[in-house]
């Protein structure tokens, strides 16, 4: 193997003044004998007389040109000037040597240089040209096992292990493993390419999996339905990655969650009185999957029931004039959410009877159920139509798009950023926000998401996400508000080229 001294007998392949290419008179392990000139040129002298050595003639690449140029006069006027041509002319070759997978063989792939000659074609034009070819070549690797060393081999063995020390290959090293931490789940503490990683910027449905003690298939279920992952995709679990960072605290509480019994237990609630929470949208699952057996957050029961406590007074037992939220439910026809929201809205009081538990004592006078009721009836006559075209509500909406966690798209809308129109359901008078079509097309001409992305530019969202990270492209968060992964439509048409 040649030496560092050596490099650049290694990396030039021709004379770009006579066309020949430069092929190696000798191989000597040993230093003394290799430099000792006069032997071994008695030794090669036969096969210089018979022809041997002659070579036929080819033309220089721009590679050849331009090595040869900053080799001579020392000028470059790419952006690789300020990089250590030793550097730059190894990552030319090895990159060239795999971009050489992408395409069939064919005749003349022989040819002398053709590997750096393929390299230095995408290096010359910039770190972005470089970061478009690492990922087609990591399209290369998307079996169960793929690792970075099958996507891009003998590149990332000689910058993981010849070149991890050396200092001029750094900023090589660099724009590998940007591509590498945009597209495989690296742990924290995991070192790539030399370096620690200090926060996990992906998962992958396996090391989710895994973290979690969740089985892989359960947990691809909940992943699309939280718009994670696409349903879509079917490549392997360990190749379906989403965004760590932004699905932190749903895979965080995963374990903690509890079923449907547990939680009518904790809250002091009946089956059918947590059933009609949910079907009101007072309480919803965590995870709006059947199979799920622990879909509900706990805490959002125990809150509602404590912000009820708050407010109600002490009832006896005895007292006739009140009834049970459910009960005032059946008699009166109002839904459970009608009922509470008007609680809140501080339209009518509420009790707690003394001798009960949580949810279940919680009561409401009848007379002023019977108010509520008559008001709703006045209320349900003049009920204005709906805006035209609002077919969505707001909530259906922002699953369409992929903004599913936390009810984030109503909070963009409520922040004024998103037009919608809050109406009362015609059915139960809770009021709800709707979207027209021409809210619709409002918020498609002003943002995207990966989800809306994906389907716009016809790409993967693995794809889209890197060319974010890539781009450096931040979520939509005026003044640090936090509306999820959405985004500015004028960010991503100036990180992506497109008009």
């Amino acid at each position: 193997m040649a030496m560092r001294g050596d490099w650049q007998l290694r990396e030039v392949n021709i004379c770009v003044r006579h066309h020949h290419p430069i092929v190696p008179l000798w191989e000597a392990i040993s230093l003394y004998v290799r430099y000792d000139i006069t032997p071994r040129l008695t030794e090669i002298l036969p096969r210089i007389l018979d022809g041997a050595l002659e070579q036929v003639s080819v033309e220089p690449s721009p590679y050849d040109l331009w090595l040869d140029t900053r080799l001579e006069k020392g000028a470059d006027q790419t952006w690789l000037s300020g990089h250590s041509l030793y550097a730059v002319t190894t990552f030319c070759r090895l990159l060239g040597a795999e971009l050489m997978r992408l395409e069939p063989a064919r005749d003349g792939d022989e040819q002398v240089g053709l590997a750096h000659a393929k390299g230095f074609e995408v290096v010359r034009r910039g770190v972005q040209a470089i970061k478009d070819a690492l990922e087609a070549l990591a399209g290369l690797a998307n079996g169960y096992n793929d690792t970075p060393t099958k996507a891009f081999g003998k590149l990332f063995i000689g910058l993981n292990t010849d070149y991890v020390n050396e200092e001029c290959f750094l900023p090589f090293r660099q724009i590998l493993r940007d591509c590498i931490i945009v597209i495989w789940p690296v742990a924290t503490g995991e070192v790539v390419l030399g370096i620690e990683q200090t926060e996990r910027r992906l998962h992958s449905i396996q090391s989710a999996s895994k973290e979690t003690g969740i089985s892989p298939i359960l947990l691809e279920k909940i992943l699309v339905e939280a718009g994670a992952v696409d349903a879509e995709d079917d490549r392997p679990i360990s190749r379906r990655v989403f965004n760590a960072p932004t699905y932190v605290d749903l895979l965080t509480e995963m374990p903690t969650l509890v079923g449907r019994v547990e939680m009518e237990t904790r809250m002091g609630a009946t089956r059918n009185q947590l059933w009609a929470l949910e079907a009101d949208h007072i309480l919803t699952p965590v995870i709006d999957i059947p199979k799920v057996k622990s879909p509900w957050r706990l805490s959002d029961g125990l809150e509602l029931v404590s912000e009820l406590q708050c407010k109600a007074i002490v009832v006896r037992m005895a007292d006739a004039a009140w009834e049970g939220i459910q009960q005032a439910k059946v008699r009166s026809g109002l839904g459970v959410g009608a009922i509470i929201n008007a609680i809140r809205d501080g339209k009518i009081q509420i009790g707690h009877r003394q001798e009960m538990f949580g949810y279940n004592g919680c009561c409401v006078l009848k007379s002023d159920i019977d108010q509520l009721k008559a008001l709703t009836g006045e209320l349900a006559e003049n009920i204005p139509a709906l805006p035209d075209g609002a077919t969505t509500t707001a909530r259906e909406f922002g699953r369409l798009v992929g903004m599913r966690d936390k009810g984030r798209f109503r909070a963009l809308v409520a922040a004024g950023h998103s037009p919608a129109s809050q109406m009362p359901n015609p059915k139960t008078g809770v009021m709800q926000l709707y979207m027209s079509d021409k809210d619709i097309e409002a918020f498609h001409d002003r943002f995207m998401t990966s989800t809306t992305m994906s389907k716009e530019f016809g790409e993967h969202r693995n794809s889209i996400n890197s060319r974010l990270e890539a781009g450096g492209v931040k979520p939509f968060s005026p003044g640090g508000e936090d509306f999820g992964t959405v985004y500015l439509r004028q960010d991503i048409n100036a990180a992506f080229g497109r008009n």
